[in-house]
């Protein structure tokens, strides 16, 4: 075949949860190969089991638990991913293929038994044998498609991990020439590689973190120098708002690197926060699309919108936030305090999120799952002789609502529109803030006001009559 267009595409769980979506992936990947381009396929696991090898895992930690939990729980995963692929002439390979990543859940499931202990290593190791089954099943459907393709590990692909586990990132310069070894195979057939995992300095597995896959896509896409990068999703791209919520939300044509990330932080699932930051300053299109229109427009990601200062490109939110006050009179004029309370929130384990101080005041967000640990660790902290905390207020049950767009956070027009328009709809404000690169302008509001609020904002900033500050 010719040197085509070299595309990196990534396949997320959701378009391999039936055997119709996966037909639906292949078709349209078959189609693109004909066409000419060079492909790989950078693939999720199938979806739910990321979660259900997440959740077994800790469910194993029992020791009550006994054999049974593992046999159990290998034997649905192959039945669901035997099920994808049933039909295919070669589905009696694929069942031995995936053989060997299912005897390694098991042992990995019988060693966390037998030892009562769950590390981040094992941890890791453990979820990443979601991506490893779906490889191969994608590569074998292809295959029956009538394209040749092979499943290639993260391993195999020399996709270097630095940093902790369950979080890590990826050394591009270190995994560009395992990366340019699978170059001359793309000539041939189609490279399905997994996703949201490397290997260390030590050859452990370290997870990119939930969502992964797309920065594994970016990684592979710097590092064989693709022409294009595509991130196939369920919907056709970025969306002024979540369609769940907001029924009137309409496609996004085109987002900055600096816009797309802040959606992915503040919880757009579209894409990983982390996802962009191996690309920048490369001449490569990056695009969002629907697999049901892959030649569709769908959200183009650009490094700089024309035009696109002081715009509103979209509406996000986060649910499951809780909302802490604290109330330090000694903040006045005391080097370090605002570092000392977050420093004690941070060693009992808690994730703070937006934060916001005054001379008096320390506001920030947890997610609802720390509320408790939070409020025990700040108890402490106000009971100790020359306490750091007065005191301080603990909201639970609220949400935060973001408005993102270039230079949105320099406009006080698109602040007065956000505030006012919370205000007409008789919703408080718990706490504002603004993003980095001044792209996200962020509120958090009580969660029963939450659909008011996105829609009430949404109509303000997109929909007819909506006056867009410029």
């Amino acid at each position: 075949m010719s040197r085509g267009q070299l595309t990196v595409i990534k396949v997320g769980g959701a378009l391999l949860g039936r055997p119709e979506d996966l037909s639906a992936v292949v078709a349209a990947l078959v189609a693109r190969r004909r066409r000419g381009d060079r492909l790989v396929v950078v693939v999720s696991a199938a979806k739910g089991v990321t979660d259900d090898l997440q959740r077994t895992g800790q469910q194993a930690l029992d020791p009550r638990s006994g054999g049974e939990l593992a046999r159990a729980f290998v034997a649905d995963l192959r039945q669901r991913h035997e099920a994808l692929v049933a039909g295919l002439a070669d589905a009696d390979d694929v069942s031995f293929a995936l053989t060997r990543h299912l005897d390694g859940i098991e042992r990995l499931l019988t060693g966390i038994r037998l030892t009562g202990e769950l590390t981040d290593r094992t941890h890791d190791l453990l979820l990443a044998h979601g991506e490893r089954l779906s490889a191969p099943l994608v590569a074998a459907a292809i295959r029956a498609a009538g394209a040749d393709a092979r499943a290639v590990s993260s391993e195999e692909a020399g996709l270097v991990a630095v940093g902790p586990y369950r979080v890590g990132a990826c050394d591009v310069a270190a995994s560009r020439p395992g990366l340019s070894r699978l170059d001359h195979e793309l000539h041939d057939r189609v490279l399905v590689l997994t996703g949201f995992y490397g290997t260390n300095a030590d050859g452990d597995v370290v997870l990119f973190g939930r969502g992964g896959t797309d920065y594994s896509a970016s990684v592979v896409a710097a590092g064989l120098g693709a022409d294009g990068l595509e991130l196939w999703k369920a919907v056709d791209g970025f969306m002024s708002a979540d369609p769940r919520w907001v029924p009137g939300a309409r496609r996004v044509p085109e987002l900055s690197f600096e816009e797309a990330c802040e959606l992915g932080y503040y919880g757009a699932r579209i894409l990983h926060p982390r996802c962009l930051l191996p690309l920048r300053g490369l001449p490569l299109s990056v695009s969002v699309r629907s697999v049901e229109n892959p030649d569709g427009p769908g959200t183009r990601i650009v490094e700089q919108v024309a035009n696109g200062r002081h715009r509103v490109a979209a509406l996000v939110h986060r649910e499951g936030v809780a909302v802490v006050r604290v109330r330090a009179m000694g903040m006045v004029n005391r080097p370090g305090a605002v570092a000392g309370v977050l420093a004690a929130v941070g060693a009992a384990g808690i994730d703070v999120d937006t934060i916001v101080s005054s001379m008096t005041t320390l506001s920030f967000t947890v997610v609802e799952g720390d509320v408790v640990a939070t409020r025990r660790t700040l108890r402490l902290l106000a009971e100790e002789e020359g306490a750091l905390i007065e005191g301080f207020d603990l909201f639970a049950d609220s949400a935060l609502l973001g408005v993102v767009g270039e230079g949105v956070a320099q406009d006080a027009g698109i602040a007065a529109t956000m505030l006012e328009g919370l205000a007409r709809l008789g919703v408080d404000v718990e706490l504002i803030s603004h993003g980095p690169e001044d792209v996200g302008l962020s509120c958090a509001v009580p969660r029963r006001k939450l659909r008011d609020a996105l829609e009430g904002l949404h109509r303000a900033f997109f929909e007819v009559g909506a006056a867009q500050p410029s």
